[in-house]
């Protein structure tokens, strides 16, 4: 999935392709004032769902429902090599 519907550039394939995309952008690096030895930075993920997959059923968006597995999955997460998110 990754390169595919994970996506690390700043941009979605342009191929036509009609599925879902997840876009992580890391921004805004600087040294923790605390602790220089550590750098902060800030974490978007991008999300990109073409309107024609949006409803799952009547109850559920799937962009909703990516964005509650990204929070899952990353909120406060222990990364290796990142830190904590």
């Amino acid at each position: 999935m990754l390169h595919k519907q994970i996506v690390i550039l700043p941009k979605f394939p342009e191929d036509g392709i009609e599925s879902s995309f997840v876009l992580a952008v890391f921004d805004n690096f600087t040294i923790n004032p605390s602790n220089p030895d550590f750098k902060l930075t800030r974490i978007r993920f991008d999300i990109v769902c073409p309107y024609t997959e949006w409803v799952i059923n009547e109850n559920s968006l799937r962009p909703y429902l990516i964005m509650e597995e990204i929070d899952t999955m990353f909120n406060q997460a222990k990364l290796s090599g990142i830190g904590n998110l």
